[in-house]
């Protein structure tokens, strides 16, 4: 089968011959039709997670069940249209396994010490064949193609975790506002706006405020807001009666509008954050303290959150800006994913469906 590896951190994935995997029986072997490229997945390629060298890349995939493994739970079955989250087998054994079991009632491998992680740690999904966990499979509506649906496995399942998290307890009606309108952010805006919630979309690139109001106009934003801008933060005050937004999601891991993300916060609010600085996190103390404001940290969803989110999506029309990139091309996408004018997610093709 067709693959692309990380040979190299910092240079472009290498596409290679492999051999289809070879699935344990508790498994499902998926044909993948298409496979986000994300910002982690650049990470990835530069070695900030020491992913393996001749990794298979890509941890966002779309596609078909090829074989159902003799032991495998559910009622899978070959062509089914699924999507794949990227952690995978629970060990069952370790204390991240037994917390999970414990308090949810079931094994949730995002926290299981020796969980597989496609695209990280394991072999990935810009390949013809991806091995799939049942458990973190997820069924797609006939509503959502496989480039629409490649996203949502990390960028909207991501943005959708968050925002369950911070919104807890909200009312509809309530001031959700969302920092960083790229992938992530795009999906974050229409999700909060199918939620019921008065969104408000902030970026300080042109472009990203541009995105935030490509979408279904039911979804559009109420506000958009540069945060470059001087009044931005009494704009949004006076947007929310001189509270602030109940709850925030920032999807950049820039220091600068994560700490100015907490200025726009209510007193009680709290932040959603997504991204992944290489120098760590430093919030202001003062803002935190007497606000009583709360940060609040979110993996990728589990199955069960990514179920609703497909829920969510095929019921309101919620839809990705993408790119698609054909799969010979797969070498230059670094350099398309980092051209100033991209807007929204890049995914890249293996198959079209109907054309097997």
């Amino acid at each position: 089968m067709r693959a692309a590896q990380i040979s190299q951190y910092g240079k472009p994935y290498e596409v290679v011959e492999r051999p289809v995997p070879i699935i344990r029986d508790h498994e499902l072997l998926v044909r993948v039709y298409a496979a986000g490229f994300c910002h982690s997945d650049l990470q990835a390629l530069e070695g900030q997670f020491g992913s393996p060298l001749t990794m298979i890349a890509s941890h966002e995939p779309a596609g078909i069940i090829a074989k159902v493994g003799p032991a495998c739970r559910g009622d899978w079955k070959e062509g089914d249209r699924v999507g794949v989250l990227n952690f995978k087998n629970s060990c069952r054994q370790c204390s991240g396994c037994g917390l999970s079991k414990r308090t949810t009632g079931h094994f949730d491998p995002r926290y299981c010490d020796k969980r597989e992680t496609a695209g990280f740690q394991h072999d990935g999904a810009f390949a013809d064949y991806l091995v799939a966990d049942p458990e973190t499979t997820v069924r797609l509506p006939e509503s959502i193609s496989m480039e629409q649906a490649a996203p949502l496995m990390c960028a909207g399942a991501t943005v959708w975790g968050s925002l369950e998290k911070v919104t807890a307890g909200l009312a509809s009606g309530d001031t959700v506002a969302i920092v960083g309108i790229g992938g992530l952010g795009h999906l974050g805006v229409q999700f909060a706006s199918s939620m019921g919630f008065r969104t408000v979309a902030v970026d300080s690139r042109a472009a990203g405020r541009e995105l935030s109001t490509d979408v279904p106009e039911s979804l559009r934003p109420s506000l958009v807001v540069d945060s470059g801008a001087v009044d931005a933060i009494s704009e949004i005050k006076a947007f929310t009666n001189g509270e602030g937004v109940a709850a925030v999601v920032v999807c950049t891991d820039s220091l600068v509008a994560n700490n100015w993300a907490l200025q726009i916060l209510r007193i009680g609010g709290v932040m959603g954050v997504l991204g992944l600085p290489a120098k760590g996190w430093h919030f202001d103390a003062d803002v935190m303290v007497f606000r009583e404001l709360t940060i609040r940290g979110s993996y990728v969803a589990n199955r069960e959150a990514t179920e609703r989110m497909m829920a969510a999506v095929d019921r309101a029309g919620i839809r990705s800006h993408v790119t698609l990139v054909p799969f010979d091309k797969v070498s230059h996408i670094v350099d398309a994913y980092r051209d100033s004018n991209f807007r929204g997610r890049l995914v890249v093709e293996l198959a079209k469906e109907g054309a097997d």
